[in-house]
């Protein structure tokens, strides 16, 4: 038996809604359970649509910490910037209260900022509880590409990595901190993607697609909305 879950939905709005119910129903089971969690968040499209659903939830969010998987190597005041996404869609009505750890720092190069976004995230409560990451079209997560040398990392949380298209430069947590997150949930939207995902799944585990760092791993559940 896989250790992931897919639920397929007809319409793209059912999906969305389902997923920030899901979204909820995780953090709010994790909360109960720990006390303080740590929820990890990406960027991307369908981020921005669920963030507003999910800072309406009801949620103790001042006991949640938001971490983001990855982040482009912008001002932090930049549109394509993750944490200004976050911060304007996410960190909005009662989720305003939640606190958020992001990736960017001044250094001028990614990967002279691993050691401080490293010394960073040690105040954050490790697994991560509830992960909520997007895959990209050629089957990235975060900012782990086909490829890349950032996919065996095992030791260290944070990797600078290139991208395919600009803004190249990124940072993103390690493939071994994304997997071993307690829940994840990872929405798939767009005939596309929904394409791609039904390839992997045929294809089996392989490095040509580093979505696979989340999918089917003991004791971790995955949850996978695909819709279009």
């Amino acid at each position: 038996m896989p250790g992931y879950f897919v639920h397929r939905y007809p319409t793209h709005s059912q999906a969305l809604d389902t997923v920030a119910k899901a979204l909820a129903k995780a953090l709010g089971a994790a909360l109960q359970k720990h006390g303080r969690v740590t929820v990890g968040v990406c960027g991307g499209r369908s981020a921005g649509e669920l963030f507003p659903l999910l800072s309406a939830c009801p949620l103790p969010w001042a006991s949640v910490d938001v971490l983001l998987v990855d982040e482009r190597w912008v001002p932090t005041q930049s549109s394509e910037s993750n944490e200004k996404l976050v911060r304007d869609s996410l960190l909005q009505d009662r989720a305003s209260v939640a606190t958020l750890v992001g990736l960017k720092t001044g250094h001028d190069r990614a990967a002279d900022a691993l050691g401080a976004v490293e010394q960073r995230i040690d105040q954050l409560k490790f697994p991560i509880d509830v992960l909520l990451i997007s895959m990209g079209d050629d089957g990235h997560i975060a900012s782990l590409f086909p490829g890349g040398v950032e996919n065996s990392e095992a030791r260290k949380r944070v990797v600078a990595t290139t991208a395919p298209l600009p803004p190249h430069e990124r940072i993103s947590l390690s493939p071994w901190v994304l997997r071993d997150s307690r829940h994840v949930i990872l929405p798939v939207f767009g005939e596309t993607k929904h394409a791609l995902f039904d390839q992997v799944i045929q294809q089996g585990p392989s490095e040509d697609f580093p979505v696979w760092h989340v999918l089917d791993h003991e004791g971790v559940r995955c949850d996978i909305f695909l819709a279009p």
